[in-house]
């Protein structure tokens, strides 16, 4: 065949929901993945009220703060029990770790992502990646049980985190079902992640301080730095690098016409959904970090445990 056959059969083959499905819909990933999106619901939610229950009498072994532990009239509970903050902690764990293993296994370990999708924008906007419909379909159910256990966890149950939740759910799905960004989900849905993994660990002794010398103390101050280097470096630093390259791409296919030629009907996805929460993100990314340095500054001067947890995860 000539050029321009290859040309155009190497831009089908980018927009198939998968190359070994022929010439399936690129749409409908959402019902494609709607097996294990049940399955992380229900594994999620009966690990985190598994473990309220187990530990609903755990202030003798298992003592919050002080901060966690005061009724509605100011009086502390004795004892206090906040399995629900354990539960928490422990369950999204799984979903954060999982979504950013994959993440950086695939940018960094095996490079699919660089290595599978052509290097062009309508490649790294509807380019198939399988390891990107696990990271949709991982981080959409996260998003959506995240949400919906914060309503029910005083601590979590704040505006900035339900809507944090929210658009990294919508953006989410739109990717997953439309089967757009797999190149820029790999980063943001997955890479990203690799911050919130320390955070876990942070916030869970922040919940249930560990006493100075022992094995959870150690790894607490392990993860502090990594926490802040992490951070920095996905969220504020490449955030905006990688950004720039999506802002690119998408006006450029959506300029040329392509976007419309590949995803018919759909250009608005990359224009008033992705484009728009990418900068709102951002610059929810930027308050965190100045929150972050703040609480950094109390730590280094005033010893304290930082106070992390404002909805970065």
């Amino acid at each position: 065949p000539d050029t321009s056959t290859r040309v155009v059969r190497r831009e089908v083959e980018v927009t198939m929901a998968s190359p070994q499905q022929g010439l399936e819909s690129p749409y409908n990933g959402v019902r494609r993945m709607r097996t294990p999106i049940a399955g992380g619901l229900i594994f999620l939610t009966t690990a985190y009220f598994a473990a309220v229950r187990l530990l609903r009498d755990s202030g003798a072994y298992l003592k919050p703060a002080d901060e966690f532990c005061e009724k509605s009239d100011g009086q502390q509970q004795e004892p206090c029990s906040r399995p629900d903050l354990f539960a928490f902690q422990i369950s999204s764990g799984f979903a954060i770790f999982y979504v950013g293993w994959v993440g950086f296994k695939t940018w960094y370990i095996s490079r699919n992502v660089h290595r599978n999708l052509p290097n062009t924008p309508e490649g790294r906007l509807f380019g198939w990646l399988p390891e990107s419909d696990q990271i949709a379909a991982a981080n959409l159910t996260f998003q959506v049980w995240d949400f919906v256990i914060s309503l029910l966890i005083p601590e979590h149950c704040s505006a900035l985190f339900l809507t944090h939740h929210f658009m990294a759910a919508v953006v989410s799905w739109f990717s997953l079902h439309y089967q757009v960004l797999h190149y820029y989900g790999i980063y943001f849905l997955g890479l990203t992640e690799v911050s919130s993994i320390f955070l876990v660990v942070i916030d869970l002794g922040r919940y249930f301080p560990p006493e100075s010398g022992t094995l959870f103390a150690h790894i607490v101050g392990i993860c502090q730095p990594a926490f802040l280097v992490s951070f920095f470096w996905y969220r504020v630093a490449m955030w905006w690098v990688i950004s720039w390259r999506l802002w690119s791409d998408v006006l450029t296919v959506t300029g040329n016409g392509r976007a419309e030629k590949l995803r018919p009907g759909k250009t608005f996805v990359l224009k008033y959904v992705y484009l728009p929460f990418n900068i709102l993100l951002g610059l929810l990314q930027l308050h965190w970090f100045r929150f972050i340095m703040e609480e950094t500054k109390k730590v280094v001067f005033g010893h304290e445990m930082p106070d992390h947890s404002q909805g970065t995860e």
